[in-house]
């Protein structure tokens, strides 16, 4: 787990705040009003004025970018893209910090097998299209009949996983 940051959260829009709380709170970083490591705006003005004391992230939609990028001319560390991306929040507030971001990924996705990323993959597309296998097909660029053997191998896996029983 990374060294947590101290955050003080400057934002206006409720939802984007609670989302970051616990975000943040979920990596190990704390939550602060005072003293922190790292602010986190969604108002460019204010964002430009905590910048020449404190690294701060500017949280930033697609339409705001050119005002962005003008903040970070005048001091603003860098922005956080509007909706929020995974990974994306705790990369750039341990960055604004000053941590070492190479060794946040974990070792046990280091160490995952093809098959098993491909498994988690395809289940995941399948669960984004609503369980609707030939739109899950055209997603990831295969045939039904391919998607379909690949489910079969995936359910034989965890029947076998979850009774015990050695895969071969």
């Amino acid at each position: 787990m990374p060294t947590p940051v101290k955050v003080k959260l400057v934002v206006d829009d409720a939802a984007n705040r609670i989302t970051l709380m616990v975000m943040l709170q979920r990596e190990g970083h704390v939550i602060v009003e005072a003293g922190p490591d790292v602010v986190i705006s969604d108002d460019p003005t204010k964002a430009r004025g905590m910048a020449k004391t404190t690294p701060t992230l500017l949280l930033s939609s697609a339409s705001q970018i050119p005002e962005t990028v003008e903040a970070m001319r005048e001091g603003v560390y860098g922005y956080i893209f509007l909706p929020f991306q995974p990974g994306e929040v705790g990369m750039m507030v341990c960055k604004a910090a000053g941590h070492d971001t190479s060794q946040r990924i974990k070792a046990e996705d280091m160490l995952r097998t093809l098959e098993a990323v491909e498994s988690e993959h395809i289940l995941d597309t399948l669960r984004r299209c609503k369980s609707n296998k030939a739109e899950a097909a055209r997603v990831l660029g295969i045939g039904r009949n391919t998607l379909w053997r690949k489910l079969s191998r995936i359910n034989q896996n965890l029947v076998s996983a979850s009774s015990g029983e050695k895969q071969a």
